[in-house]
């Protein structure tokens, strides 16, 4: 079964410059909080991934297809086909 990875850039005081900065990158709570203390989430760019474990059947729902089949034999092309 997947598990759900919440992921966030997050906002962080910078005690060099005193200012207020958020992460470059998103990541999740635990490795914001390790990395930079007391963490607030950026909420606008929350993103939740699935996660799964190593050699766990992946469903083919879960997945996006970027492929679609066309029917060449009978000529019919597909609409992206040069003509």
């Amino acid at each position: 079964m997947a598990s759900e990875l919440e992921l966030f850039h997050w906002w962080f005081h910078d005690d060099v410059t005193g200012q207020r900065l958020r992460t470059l990158y998103a990541m999740d709570r635990a490795t914001a909080t390790a990395l930079y203390g007391n963490v607030q989430p950026d909420e606008p760019t929350r993103v939740v991934r699935a996660v799964y474990q190593l050699g766990e059947p992946v469903d083919a729902v879960d997945q996006p297809s970027n492929l679609h089949a066309v029917d060449v034999r009978k000529g019919n092309d597909p609409p992206t086909a040069r003509r």
